[in-house]
């Protein structure tokens, strides 16, 4: 399908719609074993070897291996010998004591691409923070993984613009807000302590991160540096002989009339970062799918960073 949300993939959302419609919308935020279930993500995967048939109709093995399904018995991806599986049960009972204690409430989860890709979205139960009436930031923690052999698990608190119900953003990569990963080899069940000792640190994180979300909606902004901020972050160029690209052209008309525009504090950097942002999350490539994919997998996850380091140093 389209949406990549194919026959045994499926996801919950707490008080909000999933994607196109699809999914469990849940009055309250469950336990962990109850996401898994209503995510459909209580399945295993297996690592079985790889044969491959010879001109001469004999098989050999090959120095690879499959990852399957157990529950369907779908190969999802094809691996190397050192790789090993981060199954779905342990990656969201990192989760378990801080949901047990309500520290953290889950919001979302599921898979894409009959379970090549799950995550899931956990709300820091701490208050939130306004940036100008109306436009509050909550910290939320984001793992993400998949079973297809093409990227590390990632896991890192990210703050959220409510306002924009972008409950499924991806966390910027820097200083304050940190995304890591965690390569599929034999060690990557010990990594899972440092993420449970990583979340002690979040609150201080949230907390820095919004002082600089706070810079930026102090710092008015002009046309003429709106343009040039937007030249940098996609061109790495602010020539003043440039001409604005379509694409720069739509980030620009967003800050003017983007989700949240009307909001006080927006005609500001925070208001051009979130221009950028919105263009990402939103209004980049040609399908919903596609631009989730590149705010948490590719090039759209450093572009978020990159929009918010450029416009706290022009801003400063």
């Amino acid at each position: 399908m389209a949406h990549e949300i194919m026959n045994y993939d499926n996801m919950f959302s707490v008080k909000v719609t999933p994607w196109h419609g699809l999914g469990v919308i849940l009055n309250d935020p469950p336990s962990v074993d109850e996401a898994l279930k209503q995510a459909n993500l209580d399945w295993s995967v297996s690592l079985l070897p790889l044969f491959c048939q010879l001109p001469n109709s004999c098989m050999e093995q090959v120095d690879r291996m499959a990852v399957v399904r157990e529950d369907t018995n779908e190969v999802l991806g094809v691996v190397g010998n050192n790789y090993t599986p981060l199954q779905n049960i342990d990656a969201f009972d990192i989760f378990q004591p801080l949901v047990e204690t309500k520290e953290l409430l889950l919001e979302t989860g599921g898979s894409l691409k009959n379970g090549r890709r799950v995550w899931i979205l956990a709300r820091i139960n701490v208050d939130g923070a306004e940036i100008g009436k109306g436009d509050e930031i909550k910290p939320y923690v984001l793992l993400s993984n998949s079973h297809d052999g093409t990227m590390a698990a990632r896991f890192g608190v990210t703050p959220i613009r409510v306002v924009c119900n972008n409950t499924l953003t991806a966390a910027e990569n820097n200083g304050t807000s940190k995304l890591v990963k965690l390569v599929h080899k034999s060690n990557i069940y010990d990594n899972l302590q440092m993420l449970r000792d990583m979340l002690d640190l979040s609150k201080a994180r949230f907390e820095a991160t919004i002082e600089q979300y706070k810079i930026l909606a102090n710092r008015d902004i002009n046309s003429s540096d709106l343009e040039k901020y937007v030249k940098i972050v996609l061109t790495d160029s602010d020539e003043a002989d440039t001409i604005l690209t379509p694409t720069q052209n739509r980030i620009i008309d967003l800050f003017e009339n983007g989700i949240g525009s009307d909001l006080p504090k927006m005609k500001t950097w925070w208001g051009a970062y979130n221009s950028v942002n919105e263009w990402l999350m939103y209004h980049r490539g040609r399908s919903v799918d596609n631009r989730l994919a590149s705010v948490w997998y590719a090039d759209g996850y450093n572009l978020n960073k990159r929009a918010l380091d450029i416009a706290l140093k022009l801003a400063a």
